[in-house]
């Protein structure tokens, strides 16, 4: 009986829950994970120009495991064209409903309040979604660009309105670079058209019949319309390594907007 009552006496189940907490929170300091920092949300002007500025080596994580950041898109045909800044879920449906599909599948990724989102895997994350990561033209290599030289840069990515302008990505340290579309992704190739890859409302661009896997698998088709418009929605997250064991490890995503591609004629 002595024994029994040793164990259901308040002040011995307040000091064995103390212990238990003393422990976890002293395991929980040997095994912390490796982080990096969320990207802030970017600035956007109307849906042709977003400004973000990039973080810096004093940000957490980014002076010992960052490596890139890294942007993937997708493109979306759309009977729609729209002025403004597409930040609600009535307009981005109003131009496809894959594009807002897309934005509320990865709403909990870009979620910056849940403190306990880690995310993982997120180049396979965005393929699965169809999206693929940016690439410029001019023979630059946008892992180097966006690399450690970019950190504390301000990041500008510029869709002119005007009839054959071609977008443009600009760190506040060098030039503008082209913006060109992918012609691959894990697990898959295929064949863009038009061929020069160019974010600019082409007619091959907003043919829902070259929205396939093997010609434009970067493109969410839409009912046919003519006139027809394409808008791309993009995000960032950053990418590091564990020195530990080599692994990858990611910011969490910023979704950095909807821009809508001027006419190629």
């Amino acid at each position: 009986m002595n024994r029994e009552l040793r164990f259901t006496n308040p002040f011995f189940s307040i000091v064995l829950i103390f212990l238990l907490s003393l422990c976890c929170l002293l395991s929980c300091g040997l095994d912390d994970l490796p982080y990096i920092d969320y990207i802030p949300d970017s600035v956007m002007t109307d849906n042709t120009s977003a400004r973000i500025l990039l973080p810096s080596s004093y940000d957490e994580g980014y002076s010992s495991y960052f490596v890139r950041f890294e942007i993937y898109y997708r493109i979306y045909i759309s009977g729609e064209q729209l002025s403004g800044e597409i930040n609600t879920s009535a307009l981005r449906s109003q131009i496809n409903s894959s594009l807002d599909s897309d934005f509320a599948s990865f709403r909990s990724l870009t979620d910056k309040t849940n403190t306990s989102n880690i995310p993982s895997n997120l180049d396979t994350t965005f393929s699965n979604r169809k999206f693929f990561k940016l690439v410029l033209e001019e023979d630059a290599n946008i892992d180097n660009v966006l690399g450690r030289s970019s950190l504390g840069q301000t990041l500008d990515i510029r869709f002119s309105p005007i009839n054959r302008a071609i977008p443009v990505l600009t760190l506040s340290n060098g030039n503008p670079y082209n913006l060109r579309r992918a012609n691959s992704g894990p697990s898959v190739n295929f064949n863009p058209r038009p061929e020069d890859r160019f974010f600019l409302n082409h007619q091959d661009l907003n043919n829902t019949a070259n929205a396939t896997t093997d010609i434009n698998a970067d493109v969410a088709t839409n009912t046919p319309t003519i006139p027809a418009y394409t808008y791309v929605s993009m995000y960032i997250f950053a990418v590091g390594k564990n020195p530990e064991n080599f692994t990858s490890i990611y910011s969490l995503p910023t979704h950095i907007g909807i821009f809508r591609l001027a006419e190629a004629f």
